[in-house]
């Protein structure tokens, strides 16, 4: 006879948010955000225990007066999946709800947008992504040599290809980045040794060893990804070398839901980051 191990759990019935405002918040969830209220059982002093849930949701919300020494206006850690969320945006933005400027796009992570109820409690919505959408990221590093080592910059001849076959993966959903470096010459190396560090700076020795640029791109597969970067106008005999990332998920257990809700929040303030620079 095999011991059991664990529990018996099946799934998440049900989470709770602090609202001050039953009704206002019954309002807010069911009229703005268009779910359905699942449970409503009064109790003590005329007050309701209040459940509602996007249509055919298994997870219900608990609508929650705070407790003791609780406040409303927390970080939720809540993600609603919708399958347009361009359009979801939108709509909530023109009815006057508190969304987020724009819908944030980050490589390797489906759109999404925050939005706060009448509480102030943070929720975000994310797009539905099917698994035959789902794509990796791929580095495609670029190999130094002597030229790249001279700083000197490309001639309309070269540059003009470039720019053309950028155009193309783009166009074609495949482009998220694509970089070229200064030589090495005006970099460093920072060296970690115990608790000390050492700066070492430029130029390197054995070109072929260093960077000169990268392309991040997304595509269903490594083959994919190959074939696209094998259009590539890099003349002579240039050589690229293709990265799978990691995303965060393949951490499996150490990627807890508070790492989830820090790394929302810095895609929001990296976001933001990048538009001051272009500013």
């Amino acid at each position: 006879m095999s011991e059991h191990t664990g529990t018996r759990i099946a799934e998440v019935r049900a989470v709770s948010i602090q609202v001050s405002d039953a009704a206002r918040a019954r309002d807010f969830y069911t009229t703005t955000l268009g779910f359905e209220v699942r449970l409503d059982v009064p109790y003590g002093d005329g007050k309701h225990w209040l459940e509602v849930a996007a249509p055919g949701a298994r997870t219900s919300i608990a609508l929650a007066p705070p407790g003791p020494g609780q406040e409303p206006g927390i970080d939720t850690g809540i993600r609603f999946e919708t399958t347009d969320v361009e359009a979801d945006h939108a709509d909530l933005k023109a009815r006057g709800v508190d969304v987020d400027p724009e819908v944030l796009h980050w490589p390797g992570s489906p759109p999404m947008f925050q939005l706060r109820d009448p509480d102030g409690n943070l929720l975000r919505v994310v797009q539905r992504m099917e698994q035959s959408q789902a794509r990796k990221r791929f580095v495609v590093l670029v190999r130094s040599d002597a030229a790249t080592e001279t700083d000197a910059t490309p001639d309309e001849s070269t540059l003009a290809p470039m720019i053309a076959f950028n155009d193309r993966l783009a166009s074609d959903g495949l482009l998220l980045a694509a970089e070229v470096l200064h030589a090495s010459s005006d970099g460093a190396r920072v060296r970690f040794t115990g608790h000390s560090t050492t700066v070492v700076r430029g130029p390197f020795p054995e070109p072929e060893t260093l960077i000169a640029g990268y392309w991040m791109i997304q595509a269903v597969s490594l083959e994919e990804a190959i074939e696209a970067m094998r259009q590539a106008p890099m003349g002579g005999d240039a050589e690229i070398e293709l990265r799978q990332v990691f995303d965060a998920e393949e951490f499996g257990e150490a990627y807890t839901p508070e790492s989830r809700r820090q790394e929302d929040r810095q895609r929001v303030q990296m976001e933001a980051n990048a538009k001051r620079r272009t500013a």
